[in-house]
């Protein structure tokens, strides 16, 4: 059976290097042959998760079954419901999901004992997320009534101009990426507003 793992952070792989490092060496441990590397927030866009869904839906087939691989379930999931379906109603049956957080076999989605923990590890995480976000509103709202908050500095924009001078020269996404020290989703999200402020004009 062949593992494929799934490795992503929601900011960037400078920023949160340890997580990074970690989830990789984790799948290293595990014995994945093949890796998808997303650098985008739970709630965003995650091109890369898509396309390790659709490739393992598609090579799945004639005996040849398919383990994906994360080092927890909230580097997979978006939350329980998604967790829920994709485990217990896989598009493929021959596609399945090792979360060693969980347990350190693949999990089974008739084994009751198994699908319980998920649900309650995934309920958890799921709750302490929502209560994250409720705090984070908290303090925002707070400091912009005491005239404190900035917001976000937006340190992938300020590179715009250099990202578009390598693109310019001819250098891929993943090559800017890499010398300018940003995450590729950065990257992407400046070339488009680029061509779209282009096309608007």
């Amino acid at each position: 059976m062949e593992k494929w793992g799934y490795v992503r952070v929601s900011v960037n792989r400078i920023e949160q290097a340890a997580g990074w490092d970690e989830q990789l060496a984790k799948l290293r441990e595990l014995g994945c042959s093949r890796y998808f590397y997303e650098e985008a927030s739970t709630r965003g866009n995650r091109p890369e998760f898509s396309r390790m869904l659709d490739e393992a839906n598609t090579c799945a087939k004639g005996g040849r079954r398919i383990c994906l691989v994360a080092g927890k379930m909230d580097r997979a999931f978006r939350d329980l419901a998604a967790a829920d379906e994709a485990i217990t109603r896989p598009k493929n049956s021959d596609v399945i999901w090792l979360l060693p957080d969980l347990s350190p076999h693949p999990l089974d989605p008739n084994d009751p004992t198994q699908m319980l923990l998920v649900r309650m590890m995934g309920a958890v995480a799921q709750f302490e997320r929502d209560r994250l976000g409720e705090r984070r509103a908290y303090g925002i709202a707070r400091a912009k009534k005491e005239g404190k908050y900035k917001g976000r500095k937006p340190t992938a924009r300020l590179k715009t101009p250099e990202v578009l001078k390598l693109k310019q020269r001819g250098f891929k996404p993943d090559e800017i990426a890499k010398q300018l020290g940003l995450g590729r989703a950065s990257v992407f999200r400046i070339l488009r507003d680029h061509r779209q402020k282009i096309a608007t004009r």
